[in-house]
């Protein structure tokens, strides 16, 4: 859960086309703790990227600290409450044009309850969030949360926060052989906001339903597979201003697979290759200070590796390249 801002404090969802794009990323998970039946866990993740020519900015570096804590509450299900702390940096291309930035603050406060069905194949889930995250910023920070936000970059934080929301679904896991397949459907519903700092103007993010499908399974005795797939439907956002809503461009519906391969080699040591690919197939036109422009349908495929070496029984370090 600490996972999964996927939209910016101004609810703005721009998609930055990377030149010359590198990648650094590492991630050092932390020992997990229990207290008074409640379990946790947490991370420090690290990822910086680097451009060429081209954008207003040329480096963006991000670190978060997610922290997650889950209560089981016996065959009835469990509660999970998920919330963080990030701190981003942008370097800029032209300080003339745009000085360099910086923003750190909590994220929002996930809580999601989870309720046995039936047992062991069926759940049904209830969550919500509440916004302890950065939901107002300066105009000038807008840049920084555009280019968090991207799709393309994907960052492990890429909503600092927002108005909050609630949500509702059901999910399912079943046994087809020595492989499982799971389903799952849900409903997410985002709450009004003011994006940014002296202005009046309140964003309404539109609601977005998630039809999801897996399969994973042992190919042989050390290599797993896992592949899924995600239908994601999101209704246009609408800006109040002096109590009159103004339709905005919304981000449309999606279609997202992924597929990976994990070898197993040895004691705590496992190396995980994987791919991706994110389908937007809702042209458009958007608004601009220079007039309309149009955004095409979009196709964005990546390709990783992952090594995980195990540096004590509950604590792994993960560089990744992708």
């Amino acid at each position: 859960m600490a996972r999964g801002f996927r939209r910016t404090a101004a609810g703005h969802r721009r998609t930055v086309v990377p030149s010359g794009r590198t990648r650094t990323a590492a991630a050092i998970a932390a020992p997990a703790f229990a207290q008074s039946g409640w379990r946790g866990s947490s991370a420090v993740i690290y990822e910086s990227y680097s451009f060429g020519q081209g954008l207003v900015f040329n480096r963006v570096s991000e670190v978060t600290v997610p922290i997650g804590l889950t209560y089981q509450l016996g065959r009835l299900g469990n509660v999970a409450v998920a919330t963080g702390y990030a701190s981003v940096s942008l370097t800029s291309a032209n300080t003339a044009q745009l000085a360099d930035q910086n923003l750190s603050g909590l994220l929002n406060t996930e809580a999601r309850l989870s309720l046995n069905v039936v047992p062991g194949k069926v759940m049904a889930i209830v969550s919500g969030a509440v916004p302890t995250g950065i939901k107002t910023v300066q105009l000038q920070q807008l840049s920084i949360l555009g280019a968090l936000s991207s799709d393309v970059i994907g960052f492990a934080a890429s909503n600092l926060g927002s108005g909050g929301n609630v949500g509702a679904g059901l999910v399912g896991a079943f046994p087809v052989g020595r492989w499982a397949l799971g389903l799952g459907a849900t409903f997410k519903q985002p709450m009004g906001y003011q994006p940014v700092l002296g202005e009046t103007s309140q964003l309404r993010p539109g609601g977005e339903v998630r039809v999801r499908a897996g399969l994973e399974g042992p190919v042989a005795r050390r290599t797993y597979l896992r592949a899924a797939a995600i239908w994601a439907g999101t209704s246009k956002d609408r800006i109040g201003v002096g109590g009159v809503d103004a339709t905005q461009n919304g981000v449309g519906s999606r279609l997202i697979t992924y597929l990976s391969l994990n070898q197993g080699l040895g004691a705590a040591k496992s190396f995980t290759l994987y791919g991706f690919d994110v389908l937007r197939g809702q042209p458009q036109l958007e608004q601009t200070a220079v007039g309309a422009a149009v955004l095409p349908r979009g196709n964005l495929l990546a390709l990783g590796a992952r090594f995980d070496l195990g540096l004590a029984p509950a604590t792994t370090v993960s560089p990744r390249l992708e």
